[in-house]
């Protein structure tokens, strides 16, 4: 089972860009736990990612900072997705009416 001192050192040591968006995954959703925990009693400061040949234990002191990280790791995951598959943009005539 390998230890990582960081996040950063987990999402790094992948090999491949699938493994770094699964593995950004994987944190995302330990983080959007903590947060609904934090929410919840006010007073969670940690989460801890257990794989089965990984655990990473990260401890936060406010809530907010939960918030910025996920934020971090989705633009993150965001950039690796169009490394994979490219940009993508959605051209729309300005004359549609949404709503």
């Amino acid at each position: 089972m390998a230890n990582f001192i960081t996040v950063v050192d987990y999402i790094n040591c992948s090999t491949s860009t699938k493994e770094e968006i699964a593995r950004i995954n994987a944190v995302i959703a330990k983080l959007q736990d903590a947060e609904l925990n934090a929410a919840a009693y006010a007073d969670i400061e940690e989460y801890r990612l257990d794989d089965g040949q990984t655990v990473i234990k990260t401890i936060y002191r406010d809530i907010s900072s939960i918030s910025k990280a996920i934020e971090v790791l989705e633009r993150r995951k965001q950039r690796a997705i169009n490394k994979c598959v490219g940009y993508r943009y959605n051209l729309q005539d300005g004359n549609v009416k949404l709503c």
